[in-house]
């Protein structure tokens, strides 16, 4: 249930967020682990909406007044800050809010701004608003006054209106930009865990590890608490993906191998993600999902493959429909059960992103390119 706050341990906290059924009308908040250790409390991701802030609020009074609070946001999407100002009202001697560097920037905290750039991108190779499969005719719409108020006032200065317009699902927003530090001014170091190497950076008194990923996005780290030996993920086993151009598919397969390998060396116990429907808390769980997450991608970029070999030359729309047709495979039938509105982003728009990163040409011109897959 939204909101609801379960016990892990006596100093473990892990408050369930929740992925709607229809992310055109709802948010989507993320799941919120915190943890404290004597008088140090870190929270990891703030999430979003009044009723995950009300219960990170109940268990942050909970631990009472505090040497340190440390704030933690694995990366800098919407749906991770929006309480993020929670930092400015704790009973707390210090106070510290850490993100990758890279997700400190006006653009990517703007995320009309963000979002904007990234459908212009895709743009260049097909109509990113006709790859969705529910609202066409809201999305229709949606195109046509891109492309008439477009030519008056610029293209992505309509996007980043019509995005602000999505966004406001979210408010209030209080990402708390002004107490953000880049988590790279601290001493990082190598640290290895179950036989896998991370850059790194210790928290406290070595009880909280913050891990470089980069992967789900390029501002992406993930939190490992050894006392619980718990792995706080972020998005990294979202489903679909590379979600956006600053995804990079091959970073998120070798994360989830190494996130698997420290869980076959007993190096994790529990596995926190973004969005998963519960914290999954046995070793067999978490193996399953770690492998199921790498078998689907590794099987969707197969069929990609496939349909470009049969067939070269072939728009995204053309792509998507004969990904419809593969009843074969069953991950097919998954992908497309989670994409749009389930999730924010539609399918066509990974299938780009991915074909991109695993080298696929695309010629033509712009709107209407079509994907070649040179053999090899």
């Amino acid at each position: 249930m939204l909101g609801e706050a379960s016990r892990l341990a006596g100093n473990l906290w892990y408050i369930q967020g929740e992925m709607p059924t229809d992310s055109s009308k709802a948010p989507d908040p993320c799941n919120v682990v915190i943890y404290w250790a004597d008088s140090r409390l870190y929270l990891i991701d703030s999430s979003c909406g009044l009723g995950m802030r009300a219960s990170i609020e109940r268990v942050v009074r909970e631990a009472g007044p505090l040497e340190s609070f440390t704030l933690i946001n694995t990366h800098s999407h919407l749906d991770h800050i929006c309480n993020n100002d929670l930092i400015e009202t704790v009973d707390a001697r210090t106070r510290h809010h850490y993100v990758l560097g890279s997700g400190i920037s006006a653009e990517k905290l703007d995320a009309p701004e963000y979002f904007a750039e990234q459908f212009d991108k895709m743009d260049e190779y097909y109509d990113p608003f006709t790859s969705y499969q529910a609202y066409r005719a809201k999305y229709a719409f949606a195109a046509f006054l891109r492309d008439a108020l477009g030519i008056l006032v610029g293209r992505k200065r309509v996007l980043k209106a019509l995005f602000a317009l999505l966004f406001k699902k979210f408010a209030p927003i209080g990402d708390s930009r002004r107490t953000m530090e880049p988590i790279e001014a601290l001493p990082g170091k190598s640290v290895t865990l179950g036989g896998e190497t991370w850059k790194a950076w210790a928290l406290g008194h070595d009880e909280v590890i913050v891990l470089e990923g980069r992967a789900h996005s390029d501002d992406e780290v993930f939190v490992y608490i050894p006392e619980h030996r718990i792995l706080c993920v972020g998005d990294l086993n979202f489903p679909l993906f590379p979600t956006w151009a600053n995804s990079d598919k091959k970073r998120i397969v070798e994360c989830l191998k190494k996130a698997l390998s420290m869980t076959r060396a007993g190096m994790v116990d529990i596995l926190a993600d973004g969005h998963g429907d519960r914290c999954l808390r046995s070793k067999k769980d978490i193996e399953e999902l770690l492998e199921r997450t790498i078998a689907d991608h590794l099987e969707y970029e197969g069929i990609l493959r496939e349909i470009l070999e049969r067939e070269k030359g072939l728009t995204p729309g053309e792509i998507y429909e004969r990904f419809k047709l593969d009843k074969v495979h069953p991950v097919v039938e998954k992908y497309l059960r989670l994409e749009f509105p389930r999730t924010p982003g539609s399918l066509q728009n990974v299938m780009v992103t991915t074909l991109l990163q695993m080298g696929a040409r695309a010629e033509g011109r712009r709107r209407h390119r079509r994907f070649f897959m040179d053999a090899g």
